[in-house]
């Protein structure tokens, strides 16, 4: 059964005594947020961002209470919890992990809005609520984010082609797990944008194929979600081409969610 930690809901605790002014907010963030959640959110910080806490502190002090309005509202529309027992239940079913991941739903800075992270020794989903404008992406990011620790067995990707694989597998399980969702949800994109990446597929594959060894994590990182050549619409390239590699590639005998990057980069339609 998968452990839900709804720890933003001490955050809008944090909030509401700031707006109350009952203080310095790093105190008061400390005090409602960071030291009841502190393995959890010490790990968030630490494997993800990778920053000094003097930038924690400074982004903390800079908070206004009426920023985070707009978030109360959204997280008031429907019940996260019940949310997130649906969207593993819907997981298991495509592939099970055993144990669940557990999930933690914080409001963070600077984070991705899905992420895996180690959590005293356990693998975990984190969803990321501060940029939150809609929960009816909440169930597909978490679909994502399962799929990315069903692969952790495999090892951590090496090299842009390993994380082609990676984020295609993630989009893909998302698509089974939720068939009724549109391609451009599963791919966190607009359908204008999947249709131009849909209209320009073998010119990016031509350009993908020539860096799929690359283990820059930078360069991988702009190949992955930064704009592919020079149009700007055409962002999160990387995600959309290893996507559709992976599709065709599910679509063969004997594919699975666990099967190695070599071998599903063996079926890249340019050579």
């Amino acid at each position: 059964m998968v452990s839900i930690h709804p720890i933003y809901q001490d955050f809008i605790r944090f909030i509401d005594a700031l707006a109350a002014g009952r203080g310095d907010p790093w105190a008061l963030y400390r005090t409602h947020y960071l030291e009841p959640n502190r393995t959890a959110l010490s790990a968030w910080w630490e494997q993800c961002l990778g920053l000094p806490e003097e930038t924690w502190m400074d982004r903390v002090r800079r908070i206004r209470a009426e920023e985070y309005e707009f978030l109360k509202a959204v997280i008031a529309e429907e019940n996260l919890e019940d949310i997130v027992l649906d969207t593993m239940k819907r997981c298991r079913m495509v592939a099970a992990l055993n144990p669940d991941p557990d999930v933690y739903l914080l409001v963070g800075f600077f984070s991705p809005d899905g992420f895996t992270f180690e959590v005293e020794g356990r693998w975990a989903i984190g969803i990321g609520l501060e940029r939150l404008t809609t929960i009816r992406l909440v169930p597909l990011l978490l679909a994502h984010e399962y799929a990315h620790c069903y692969r952790r067995s495999l090892g951590p990707p090496r090299n842009l082609g390993e994380h082609l694989v990676n984020e295609g597998f993630a989009v893909e399980f998302s698509a089974r797990a939720f068939p009724d969702r549109s391609d451009a949800d599963h791919l966190l994109m607009r359908d204008s944008q999947v249709a131009l990446l849909r209209q320009y597929e073998s010119k990016l594959w031509r350009m993908f194929v020539r860096e799929l060894d690359s283990e820059d994590e930078q360069h991988v990182s702009q190949m992955l979600y930064g704009p592919a050549g020079e149009d700007k619409q055409a962002s999160r390239a990387g995600v959309y081409l290893g996507w559709r590699l992976v599709s065709e590639f599910m679509q063969t005998g004997n594919a699975d969610f666990s099967a190695p990057a070599a071998r599903v980069l063996e079926s890249i339609p340019i050579a």
